[in-house]
């Protein structure tokens, strides 16, 4: 049986910059941080426009992001690597209609895929996430809560405690052996502190949580078998 214990109230992590390569560096994200993970931009006229979110290399040419965080009716947008490579425009080539997941084309080779985890995780799995906040952190240390979990429209993964803040979104989440684990998605649970952080930018309860708060991720095992399907 799914525990679904919490996961009613929803709040998407959205992106509010720095780049967390130096924070990774000693964790086992690191390796991914430098060549698979990267800044998602908005597409301002040709140019990188406003930071967005994360995504993370998942096959050769095809990065991975959550649906939420790109804007409605996008063509495209920018992906900057997690090391500071200069950005490239990569195409939106579909967005799922079965979870918060859409697939990027990285036509220039700008991203290298990310190892994928096997097998399930297990409750008190450490666990390590990367992202793009405007203030605080770029890398946050946790461990899995929920080991199987479903949530309506974003999918089936697990839920983790960590300090992951806004910015994170479709981030890449990796275990102890450095291997992709899934992808931040969401705030399963609705508190005030977190919502008002929704909508004022400020991500006041991420900086303020001692012991970190609970973040769904989207299984790479449902990533990856939705990324070949959609782009077949």
């Amino acid at each position: 049986m799914i525990p679904r214990r919490g996961l009613v109230a929803l709040l998407p992590l959205s992106a509010c910059a720095g780049l967390p390569a130096e924070e990774a560096a000693g964790t086992p994200i690191a390796p991914l941080v430098g060549t698979g993970f990267a800044a998602l931009h908005a597409d301002a006229g040709g140019r990188p426009g406003a930071l967005l979110g994360s995504a993370v290399a998942v096959a050769p040419g095809r990065v991975a992001c959550t649906t939420h965080a790109l804007p409605r009716g996008a063509a495209a947008v920018w992906l900057r690597r997690g090391d500071g490579a200069p950005a490239r425009r990569a195409p939106v080539l579909a967005r799922s209609r079965r979870m918060d997941l859409s697939i990027l084309a990285d036509e220039g080779g700008l991203l290298s895929p990310a190892p994928l985890a096997e097998g399930t995780v297990e409750a008190g799995d450490p666990v390590w996430a990367a992202g793009m906040p405007s203030i605080g952190a770029g890398v946050a240390s946790g461990v899995v809560e929920i080991p199987d979990a479903i949530l309506p429209r974003f999918g089936r993964g697990f839920t983790a405690r960590m300090a992951a803040l806004m910015g994170y979104s479709g981030g890449p989440v990796v275990g102890r052996d450095g291997r992709l684990r899934g992808l931040v998605s969401a705030l399963p649970d609705g508190e005030g502190a977190n919502a008002l952080a929704w909508l004022s930018g400020m991500d006041l309860g991420g900086l303020a949580g001692g012991r970190g708060r609970r973040i769904f991720i989207l299984s790479i095992q449902e990533v990856a078998e939705e990324a070949e399907r959609l782009s077949a």
